[in-house]
């Protein structure tokens, strides 16, 4: 990070469900002063000026006639056409918020909106682990499951926007509903939430207890912790496979919270996928953990903006 100040600048912004990142960057990418919050709770609107006021203090002294254009990566399904949230499920009261253009009016520059996993897929395709590929998938597993499909430089979205949702693809399993209302989702099983409950549930008694918590029973011995991330590892083994079968992307970077728990939880899904997978794709067959980390959705909301100075 650099600690001056830039003549010319885009703004990248991570807008998750409780927290808020901003920070500046030069058109080359290099990142400058940041600033991170907490939402407040509220209503869409209270969190919105909230929002606003969070790019106002991190511009504070900033010469404005510099800002080229500010990038931001929301949760939740983006209507591009109307240019806005349609819905975020972790914020409620979040349906057709109109993001883009209060903040275009609010600052005058060019406001680029997309999904928060798109954009995570789109930073490392530019700045992290998926440089130099023609065709990337992007995974975060962390809270849910979430994904982004880069394409000859531009992110997969598809007819309605929703394109990328590689949590909620069917893999089989015990019949559980997903919050999106659909039965055994990937993100039922494979996310931080779902190993979470897999092992509540086997354990067959009321016990909070984190998921990090049951890695660590699993890698002190625990025989129920290791059965679940086990049975976790060879789902999200077989949600892998089944993308790659469909996208045949050149290489797969995996990131998020749970991509710590790389050998014993990724490593096993990656020789499952391996298994399963087309004869012809296997040599080819590449994954990757994502270089970029916390600041993935930093840089892919700035990169949305440099890409089309």
């Amino acid at each position: 990070m650099l600690s001056g100040r830039f003549s010319r600048f885009v703004v990248g912004v991570d807008l998750g469900a409780t927290h808020c990142r901003a920070a500046l960057f030069s058109p080359r990418g290099e990142m400058g002063n940041r600033l991170e919050k907490q939402l407040p709770h509220g209503d869409a609107d209270e969190q919105v000026r909230f929002f606003l006021v969070l790019l106002e203090d991190l511009l504070a002294g900033e010469e404005l006639s510099g800002l080229l254009g500010i990038g931001i990566g929301s949760c939740g399904p983006i209507d591009r056409e109307r240019e806005t949230v349609l819905e975020a499920p972790n914020r409620p009261g979040w349906n057709n918020v109109p993001l883009r253009r209060r903040v275009e009016e609010r600052f005058s520059v060019p406001v680029s909106l997309e999904n928060d996993a798109n954009v995570a897929a789109f930073g490392e395709h530019r700045r992290g682990a998926g440089r130099g590929v023609r065709s990337l998938l992007g995974l975060t597993l962390g809270t849910g499951v979430g994904g982004g499909f880069i394409q000859d430089g531009r992110i997969l979205v598809g007819a309605g926007g929703m394109a990328g949702e590689v949590g909620h693809i069917y893999i089989g399993g015990e019949g559980i509903r997903c919050r999106c209302g659909a039965v055994d989702c990937l993100e039922v099983y494979a996310s931080a939430e779902g190993i979470k409950r897999t092992y509540q549930r086997r354990l067959g008694e009321p016990k909070e207890i984190s998921c990090h918590a049951i890695f660590h029973l699993a890698r002190e011995g625990d025989r129920l912790a290791s059965e679940v991330i086990r049975e976790a590892s060879v789902l999200l083994g077989r949600g892998i496979a089944s993308l790659q079968k469909v996208l045949d992307p050149d290489r797969i970077v995996i990131g998020g919270g749970l991509a710590r728990e790389w050998d014993l939880l990724v490593e096993p899904a990656i020789r499952e996928a391996r298994d399963s997978i087309f004869v012809s794709q296997r040599d080819r067959f590449e994954v990757l953990p994502a270089s970029l980390g916390t600041d993935a959705g930093l840089v892919g909301a700035a990169e949305l903006v440099i890409s089309r100075l």
